[in-house]
């Protein structure tokens, strides 16, 4: 530390020697002292951090989630709650009280994913909404249980029993993937709960193309397990070319997708579960079904560079709802969360508010 100082003074005793920098040094020293002193210890502190977080990434990844999980929440004002309705416990993110002047705004999130997917977009909602932020059946802190079955319609029958036990209804509905085939089972089951509805590139339509991320799973390009998610870390790297949107040359760290994977393999077992049940429902087309019962206005966000979902699913919903308005997002996949958050959220508010 005194070597280091000595050097300082020395480049400073080199400046001065120089009349012309002799005025600009009387503003410039205190800085250089100030700087001088603290820049040690805030390479120490970054450097710590940094090892920090890179051990406690090796040891359980999922500690610098639960992290940045309740990072968010406190940020944002969010407070987490429990909900049991028989032998079944909701866990949810809430911010704000609900209102009868105003229509509380309900997200489901999509597969694998939890509640805290959201954050990237709820940070632009107004402070005074009252927002319900849902871990769906069978994943985050909600009960997870392997002889349950997660098929859209009963997820969304499931789900029917929190609303009544929280007595919120009707509220403003957005789902997204999953959870945007789940929400259009909700509202073709109980039409008069939703106010509006929202559907984020949802999934579990019948009758669009394949998406390009199934079809090179059925080429062999990439290795999943039977819930067709990548089976290790360099299939992982590989599927997130097909999540995210990203500009040309530009790709995701290896890194990022190690830590992906290892945060998503304790729960392998469960995923793979919802995934079976969720085809079932596909392939029966059980979601036409229901398109003909949603009452509530409908809009309908999709990305125009969506590779997991196929964006021919907005012709799908368009055809069984004239009525619903739907958006195509440029520079948008299919985590529309992530590339488009505050443009997704402006038109689900406008969207909201003038219904």
């Amino acid at each position: 530390m005194l070597e280091y100082l000595v050097c300082c003074f020395d480049l400073i005793l080199h400046f001065l020697r120089k009349p012309a920098n002799r005025w600009g040094a009387f503003i410039a020293l205190p800085i250089v002292v100030v700087i001088a002193l603290l820049l040690p210890t805030l390479l120490y502190a970054l450097l710590s951090q940094a090892v920090l977080l890179l051990l406690m990434a090796y040891l359980r990844p999922m500690w610098i989630v639960e992290f940045m999980h309740w990072t968010n929440l406190r940020k944002n004002d969010y407070t987490v709650k429990y909900q049991t309705v028989g032998d079944f416990t909701f866990c949810y993110a809430e911010k704000g009280v609900s209102s009868p002047n105003q229509a509380s705004i309900v997200f489901f999130h999509g597969l694998s994913a939890t509640k805290d997917m959201w954050f990237p977009m709820v940070t632009a909602i107004p402070a005074d909404r009252h927002v319900i932020l849902l871990d769906m059946p069978g994943h985050g802190d909600s009960t997870q249980r392997s002889d349950d079955s997660y098929s859209f319609v009963d997820q969304a029958s499931r789900i029917a029993q929190f609303f009544i036990a929280v007595g919120l209804k009707p509220f403003h509905l957005v789902g997204i993937s999953m959870g945007g085939g789940v929400a259009v089972a909700y509202a073709g089951l109980f039409p008069k709960d939703v106010a509006v509805l929202s559907l984020l590139c949802p999934a579990g339509l019948p009758g669009h193309e394949a998406s390009e991320y199934l079809r090179d799973v059925g080429r062999g390009l990439i290795k999943v397990d039977r819930g067709k998610l990548p089976i290790n870390a360099t299939e992982q790297h590989k599927a997130f070319a097909y999540v995210f949107h990203a500009q040309k040359g530009t790709t995701v760290a290896r890194l990022y997708s190690w830590f992906a994977f290892e945060v998503l393999r304790p729960r392998q077992v469960m995923h793979c579960k919802v995934t079976k049940d969720l085809e079932e429902d596909v392939n029966s087309k059980v979601l036409l079904d229901y398109l003909p019962r949603i009452r509530s206005p409908t809009q309908v966000l999709w990305g125009k560079h969506d590779r997991l979902v196929h964006i021919s699913g907005a012709d799908v919903l368009k055809s069984a709802l004239p009525d619903c308005e739907v958006h195509v997002l440029p520079k948008c996949g299919h985590t529309i969360t992530y590339d488009r958050p505050f443009r997704a959220v402006k038109l689900i508010l406008e969207f909201g508010n003038k219904k």
